[in-house]
């Protein structure tokens, strides 16, 4: 197998998307979830730093998946490159985490929006 070097911003890229994961993960473990705090600084250190730190992760994790691709346009989004995969496995990976927060307070909406249809028909009886 032939190796090929990685791009020069690739690389870079790659590795500041992992410390920004890494420290998203470290404000939701240990700001958010293993804290005594209230509910609202729960939420400022989700908000106000955990969410913007996976955004950053997505996108620097984006930049070093189409940084190796202009440099090896021949391998497949799939394909062998080294740094490719790392890169798409951290940028699944802040998405998820990104989502999380967004899908359950989607879900706590439609439960509110339910029990408020709820006692709206009930009321018309």
């Amino acid at each position: 197998m032939l190796h090929r070097p990685a791009a020069p911003g690739s690389m870079s890229a790659a590795v500041a998307a992992l410390l920004t994961l890494v420290a998203a993960l470290v404000v939701i473990v240990f700001g958010v979830i293993a804290t005594t705090g209230v509910y609202g600084s729960r939420l400022a250190w989700l908000l106000g730093v955990a969410l913007p730190l996976l955004a950053t992760s997505m996108v620097l994790s984006r930049v070093a998946v189409r940084a190796t691709a202009r440099v090896q346009p021949g391998l497949s989004p799939a394909g062998p490159a080294p740094g490719r995969r790392v890169s798409q496995v951290m940028f699944a990976a802040a998405a998820l985490l990104f989502g999380i927060p967004i899908a359950l307070a989607a879900t706590l909406l439609g439960a509110y929006a339910l029990l408020f249809a709820l006692h709206g028909i009930s009321l018309l009886r």
